[in-house]
């Protein structure tokens, strides 16, 4: 569930394009947004600690892995790395009891606590709590303040944790690592200190959540959204940024359209065809993701993917499968 907001003023303002009636209208993005998402203490990999007594393994006895959640320490809950290490300090046994976190699947484990040269306790884990980058902001619901981003879940060691928290932060790009076939491009971006919106979900179509910054949509234009079945081969737009904050329009062709009847991120395939894109950045590069798809005066879906051996190339998300899980019914 999206959290309720500060409402915000002023964001109904007319739109200068046709719109069918009961057509649904949202506050379209482009906008490169800094993501500070917390997940909660996942595991990130293992390691032995060095004892005095020479090498161990704390979690030989455990089946956990890569991208298990700790939900708790001998009964006592962590949301952070700094509760668990504080939790681990405070015991005085040589073997702690853990609550595990596997998609749907909660678990106990039982781990010995080694001692190492240092004096420390450890459980042998590399251990995270937080995952930050750069993406993309897709639209804004001016009727609720929620926004959608991405056009895909963020993945970090194999975590795709939908329950979540965080910040959506203001963004300049300084500079763009020009993608080639087979290397990867990317935007190289500042956050910034002002936080724009609250993370709530992190969804394999993309990250949710609200908007909390009153001027952030100020005076911008609402534009028509399209369903998946209106989408066509041709030519198209999308919106992004590649210099400061300046959100420009690009030219693109839709050279596929799939079938779909199931949320997928790879419904559109998408051609940059814009020269002055192509020259700046190479095509679709990182940080791109979550770039509106703009069609016939629509938004019509999201930036999701690059194909990196060829990034003039790439996917895109259909705009519907986001609105759902954006909490938004949108049908007419």
């Amino acid at each position: 569930m999206c959290f309720t907001t500060i409402p915000i003023a002023n964001v109904s303002a007319a739109t200068d394009v046709p719109v069918a009636k009961n057509q649904y209208l949202v506050v379209p993005g482009g906008d490169t947004i800094g993501l500070h998402m917390d997940t909660g203490v996942y595991i990130a990999g293992k390691y032995q600690v060095e004892t005095r007594d020479g090498k161990v393994s704390p979690w030989r006895k455990s089946e956990v892995r890569e991208g298990d959640k700790i939900i708790k320490i001998n009964n006592v809950q962590v949301k952070t790395n700094q509760d668990l290490l504080d939790a681990l300090a405070s015991i005085n046994s040589n073997t702690v009891d853990l609550v595990i976190k596997r998609g749907d699947m909660t678990f106990r484990t039982t781990f010995d606590v080694a001692i190492s040269r240092s004096g420390d306790k450890s459980l042998g884990l590399y251990i995270k709590d937080k995952v930050v980058g750069v993406g993309t902001l897709t639209f804004i619901d001016p009727k609720t303040n929620r926004f959608a981003a991405l056009g895909h879940g963020i993945f970090d060691n194999k975590v795709n944790d939908q329950d979540v928290g965080g910040n959506i932060l203001s963004s300049n790009v300084e500079s763009i690592k020009k993608a080639a076939p087979g290397i990867p491009g990317e935007k190289r971006a500042m956050l910034d200190k002002m936080t724009i919106g609250n993370i709530t979900k992190n969804k394999i179509t993309g990250i949710y959540g609200n908007i909390t910054n009153r001027s952030y949509t100020s005076n911008r234009k609402l534009l028509p959204v399209a369903m998946k079945n209106d989408v066509k081969v041709g030519k198209a737009e999308i919106l992004t940024v590649i210099e400061d904050d300046k959100v420009e329009a690009f030219d693109i062709e839709i050279v596929e359209v799939k079938k779909q009847t199931a949320k997928s991120v790879k419904g559109i395939k998408i051609k940059v065809i814009d020269r002055d894109l192509l020259n700046k950045t190479g095509g679709i590069i990182q940080g791109m993701s979550g770039s509106p798809i703009i069609q016939n005066n629509q938004l019509v879906g999201a930036v999701s993917h690059v194909i990196v051996d060829s990034p003039q190339y790439g996917y895109g998300i259909f705009v519907e499968w986001m609105l759902l899980d954006c909490g938004l019914s949108v049908n007419y």
